[in-house]
């Protein structure tokens, strides 16, 4: 259950380090494109090794899947075999332009947020977050690409929309964000 969504690629490239707090105030965002897959996987637990953070599930279809447990995950203990469980992965990727006082940095932030849901069984999800950006270096109208460079590499993106061409200037802050959230939920029998 491993998902790439296009524009990763992107927003790889620009890693690099961290934009102060002040300096992400000041930007104006201007979406530019974005992209969005969920996959589920449900399953009766057949096997739960805490020692390990492990859990083996059977499908529907009669599969067999191993899953690692992240350590956020603290109610581990309580889950059982023969217990139902749902986990589902959605990732997303958004690709901003940046406009304004330090539009052009350079650098990434990374953040993981867990959330419980209330109550008896265990449920909740862990939100992981990367926000990569980027500075325009040139703009080819006659190719339809832009020049973004990073703290370690620059690269040269075609952009499809040729429009987009006439709204990005050298000096301009490009930002990749790219968000994992993975919900799970176990049922008792």
């Amino acid at each position: 259950m491993h998902i790439r969504p296009a524009g990763l690629t992107l927003a790889c490239a620009l890693l690099g380090t961290a934009l102060s707090p002040v300096a992400l105030a000041q930007l104006q965002t201007t979406p530019v494109t974005g992209a969005v897959t969920t996959a589920e996987l449900t399953g009766e637990v057949v096997v739960v090794d805490q020692t390990r953070r492990m859990l083996t599930i059977r499908t529907p279809e009669g599969r067999f899947e191993v899953l690692n447990v992240p350590d956020e995950v603290t109610r581990l203990d309580q889950v059982k075999i023969g217990n139902r469980l749902t986990i589902s992965q959605t990732e997303a990727v958004l690709i901003d332009l940046k406009k304004g006082p330090s539009a052009g940095g350079v650098g990434a932030t990374q953040e993981t947020t867990v959330e419980r849901t209330p109550g008896r069984k265990p449920a909740g999800a862990i939100i992981d977050t990367l926000t990569l950006n980027g500075r325009v270096e040139s703009v080819d109208h006659a190719k339809s690409t832009v020049t973004v460079r990073g703290p370690n590499q620059t690269v040269t993106l075609g952009v499809r929309d040729h429009a987009l061409l006439n709204s990005i200037a050298p000096g301009d802050g490009v930002s990749a964000t790219y968000m994992r959230v993975i919900r799970g939920e176990v049922r008792f029998r």
